[in-house]
């Protein structure tokens, strides 16, 4: 009998043991470790980030008990390092679509290809910390395989007592706060080749349709599709969107506008989102309905502009979104429970963050297909990073432009291509045309040349025996 996929479930409420999760693996039976592991990490690391490692992990061992390969070389997830390492490395090229190769120095150097998967972080950080777990309560009796020796003796070598809890360099570019530390080395055996921080390019138009059908499957209600509609309109944060307060909206007319506050600028509203207008009239459905029904005092939308304008109340103070509870949505409530299972549904894999380069990628493309000239382009580009409020607006920009660089350059070999098939067909038209018998016309100097190299070519009888003809010498 086939077997599933690994899943997991959060723990009912009615329950006595304490385990956060039950995994259960292809068979569905409850496996011991991965639930162990799921609790114990669990207790040292937000909710968010062990179900995130859970999402990233269990395909890999699901891997393991599916794949043909691993199953003659008996390879478990308990197995020796070397026998994990290429079950690993197996995993990483096959369904991951990356490309790995040894360093010099003894680990694996792994390169991101156009196919590879955006949860290959995730996946090795989570894979890494399992065996951690499972070292620690004894129930992997090697040395963790994803971690390097020789490696971890350089950053046990290199590392002074003050440098510990550093945190690594990102790049200006990023967006991050700046760096309070300097990096530190790593100690993974699968690292991943490259210290540049790349924008990713997201160029589906039909994701957006993608993700919300996914959430169709789920049941989602008006709040989540408004949420996902702004997301990808906007290409607002998703911290920025569910962040949104009733006075932001109401700022800019309460229509296709509404105040944000941007990263580092400590909620301070110094941007605004914006979105289409059919998603203004589904948020204002949103408000009035199924909002009220969570709103503490089961206002709506008129009911607070009234308010507002008797200085009764603040409406800077009233979230745009709620929860169940009645309390603002967050960012990661929304993440972990709403756009993860919905990309799942999909069988889809992409991080939320998505959102925002799909935005920029779609807008950028739009920009370079409708302007009429290079000085249209950089004014319609420096309103973008305005838009964005990218602190190194230019660099990121570059990071696109070096996308759509390649995509114009496809164009203009297709065109070439295209011209190339033309003049073929022509001249094969031209030679049907031609006399054939007792004509005196002089052979042309370019078929002769031709003929004579594949005359020359030891595989051309070869070539010419696959289609069906034999070449007469």
């Amino acid at each position: 009998m086939a077997r599933g996929t690994y899943r997991f479930v959060p723990r009912p409420a009615d329950t006595e043991h304490q385990h956060p999760y039950l995994v259960f693996d292809g068979e569905d039976r409850l496996h011991f470790y991965l639930t162990v592991f799921a609790k114990e990490a669990t207790a040292q690391l937000s909710v968010g980030t062990v179900r995130t490692y859970l999402y990233a992990i269990l395909p890999f061992f699901t891997f393991l008990d599916t794949d043909r390969w691993q199953q003659r070389a008996a390879c478990g997830w308990d197995a020796a390092p070397d026998a994990v390492r290429q079950a690993v490395d197996d995993y990483l090229v096959q369904h991951l679509r990356c490309k790995v190769r040894q360093h010099r120095q003894g680990f694996q150097l792994v390169s991101i290809t156009q196919g590879t998967r955006s949860t290959i972080h995730v996946f090795l950080s989570g894979l890494k910390f399992f065996y951690r777990v499972m070292k620690q309560r004894g129930c992997y009796s090697f040395a963790n395989p994803l971690v390097d020796p020789v490696s971890a003796l350089h950053a046990m070598i290199e590392e002074e007592p003050e440098d510990r809890g550093e945190y690594p360099h990102m790049p200006d570019c990023s967006g991050v706060e700046p760096p309070r530390y300097k990096m530190r080395l790593s100690d993974s055996y699968f690292k991943l080749e490259g210290e540049e921080w790349i924008p990713q390019v997201v160029d589906d138009p039909a994701l957006p349709g993608r993700v919300l059908a996914g959430g169709q499957l789920l049941n989602w209600r008006l709040r989540e599709e408004c949420v996902t509609r702004i997301l990808f309109e906007s290409g607002g944060r998703v911290s920025e969107v569910t962040g949104l307060t009733v006075g932001d909206w109401v700022a800019r007319g309460i229509l296709q506008e509404a105040n944000a506050f941007s990263k580092g600028s400590h909620g301070t509203r110094i941007k605004f989102l914006r979105f289409s207008n059919d998603t203004g009239k589904l948020l204002r459905r949103y408000f009035d309905e199924e909002r009220r029904g969570s709103d503490p005092n089961g206002y709506t939308l008129a009911d607070y502009v009234e308010l507002s304008k008797r200085h009764q109340i603040d409406l800077s103070t009233v979230p745009l979104f709620l929860s169940g509870r009645g309390t603002t949505l967050s960012a990661n409530t929304f993440r972990e429970n709403f756009w993860n299972p919905a990309c799942q549904m999909a069988q889809i894999d992409v991080d939320i963050h998505q959102c925002r380069h799909w935005y920029v990628t779609a807008a950028v493309r739009h920009i370079y297909e409708t302007a009429r000239a290079e000085g249209e382009v950089k004014r319609r580009l420096r309103e973008l990073i305005e838009y964005m409020k990218w602190r190194q607006g230019w660099q990121t920009i570059e990071c696109y432009e070096h996308y759509f660089d390649v995509i114009r350059h496809a164009e203009i070999q297709n065109a070439v291509h295209q011209k190339l098939d033309e003049s073929l067909k022509q001249g094969l038209a031209e030679r049907r045309r031609s006399p054939t018998r007792g004509s005196k016309a002089a052979p042309d100097p370019a078929v002769q040349s031709l003929t004579h190299l594949l005359e020359s070519d030891p595989d051309f009888d070869f070539l010419c025996s696959m289609g069906g003809h034999t070449h007469a010498s």
